[in-house]
């Protein structure tokens, strides 16, 4: 899903910042992050925070990590893209760019996993494949998820679904 040019991918990055509310203090969470760029714009927006980069290609976190690694504020890992690689409820805003064949029902629950109960997640994923996104998000216990915007070009849907402890069902245990 992600564009394959750069000018294209921070595009769609800027569309994202621009629209996920960042604040100081917050732990947050990017699932297929590419380069990094996007997770380390949050962190100079965010001004006090802990951002985190989660990809599956090692070539892209290798990069990452080479260019905008800030040690314990601006860290990034690979993962299996089954399993997130971090701790229980450790994020405030988790940021997903997911294509449907990555929001897999395991993926996306792990994605709670992640979600302090307090906390919002915003999914971005293809416009063309919304209805498919949105059932997929509500088989995996997501409650309906709020639009948030599209790319003016419809080619992306950002929405978001807040983490209230009476708003998620099916989130596993504290």
């Amino acid at each position: 899903m992600a564009p394959t040019d750069l000018e294209g991918r921070r595009a769609q990055d800027l569309f994202v910042l621009d629209r996920v509310k960042i604040q100081a203090w917050d732990r947050i969470l990017f699932v297929q992050c590419g380069d990094g760029w996007i997770v380390e714009e949050a962190w100079r927006r965010a001004g006090r925070a802990y951002v985190c980069g989660l990809d599956t290609s090692e070539a892209d976190i290798a990069l990452a990590i080479q260019l905008r690694a800030v040690p314990g504020k601006v860290e990034f890992k690979t993962w299996d893209g089954q399993c997130l690689a971090a701790a229980d409820r450790a994020f405030d805003r988790v940021v997903a760019i997911l294509s449907p064949p990555q929001a897999t029902p395991t993926v996306l629950r792990d994605l709670s996993r992640v979600l302090r109960r307090d906390g919002d997640v915003y999914f971005l994923y293809p416009a063309t494949a919304d209805a498919e996104m949105r059932k997929a998000l509500g088989q995996a216990g997501w409650p309906p998820v709020q639009e948030v915007a599209r790319s003016g070009d419809e080619i992306v849907v950002l929405v978001h679904a807040p983490g209230e402890p009476s708003a998620r069902s099916g989130t596993g245990s504290e």
